[in-house]
């Protein structure tokens, strides 16, 4: 699992594409509900060694393998940057508010929507690190995500 238990890749190797569903959101943060991260990772490292030209999303405009990376770079910095917050003993959602500041910075990723999605990806990590994280209910996590949106002025 990825986005969710459900995931699934299908491969069309004569047609050299590649259908993600959820896996891949293209011009829209992610949103990680199961993980862990690095599965996500390994997922995209897997449609980077496919031999395709087109990759059909699940969210947002076809893409190719530069979308692919593009998500690829955003995952692996969330899931490295919350492993060592996590590891410093730093609250989630303070963790998510610190990475989110770090991600509107970097141009990559700035003009992505769905912004305060951080907010449960980080928590995906504390949770993939230590079993005994208690996760906030989705009512939460949702308030989690809209405080960061509207926290974030100028971003999309």
């Amino acid at each position: 699992p990825a986005h969710t238990d459900g995931d699934v890749l299908v491969h069309v190797p004569d047609a050299k594409t590649v259908y993600t569903g959820d896996i891949l959101f293209i011009g829209g943060t992610p949103i990680v509900w199961a993980g862990p991260l690095s599965n996500w990772v390994a997922a995209c490292d897997l449609m980077l060694e496919m031999d395709v030209d087109t990759v059909v999303p699940g969210h947002g405009p076809l893409t190719d393998k530069a979308g692919v990376r593009e998500v690829r770079d955003y995952l692996a910095f969330v899931d490295t940057e919350a492993a060592g917050r996590q590891a410093a003993g730093i609250d989630a959602f303070d963790a998510a508010r610190d990475i989110g500041a770090a991600l509107a910075a970097d141009e990559r990723f700035s003009s992505w929507g769905e912004f305060g999605r951080i907010a449960v990806n980080v928590d995906t990590v504390y949770r993939s690190l230590d079993p005994q994280h208690t996760t906030p209910d989705v009512v939460e996590q949702f308030r989690r995500m809209a405080e960061l949106e509207s926290a974030t002025p100028g971003h999309p």
